[in-house]
């Protein structure tokens, strides 16, 4: 099974934040394969980049575009409905963005890696919280 890096886990990575990279060092001993992102993740990014405008904009978007961009199909629009649906009628708020990544790791059978406690609240994802 692959891995697919959330935006916070980008984020991380960038700002060289050492607890995060000893956990992923951890993580690459059993997955081998190269992480991946979700099209939401790219663009979160992208968009961050874009706004600060930072001297290392170059360095990182070259850093960003060595990811293979998991997109939408028609499976993971479904996949996506259906929980949108469902945590709808239980109450629980989440954000688009996250139904939308979710879906499209779901929809792949793959492992999110995150920081982000809101996707705790997907029972159908899996999932590694930092």
């Amino acid at each position: 099974m692959s891995l697919v890096f959330d935006t916070s886990i980008l984020i991380a990575i960038e700002r060289g934040d050492k607890a995060t990279m000893n956990k992923l060092e951890e993580l690459y001993k059993s997955y081998s394969s190269s992480p991946q992102l979700t099209f939401v993740s790219f663009f979160e990014y992208l968009v961050g980049l874009k706004i600060r405008k930072s001297k290392s904009f170059q360095n990182n978007l070259t850093f960003l575009k060595r990811f293979n961009v998991l997109h939408t199909t028609d499976s993971s629009a479904e996949i996506l409905s259906d929980l949108k649906i469902k945590y709808d009628k239980k109450g629980i708020s989440l954000s688009l963005a996250d139904l939308l990544s979710a879906s499209i790791v779901i929809d792949n059978n793959l492992l999110l890696v995150t920081k982000d406690k809101d996707f705790e609240k997907i029972e159908e994802l899996k999932k590694i919280i930092l």
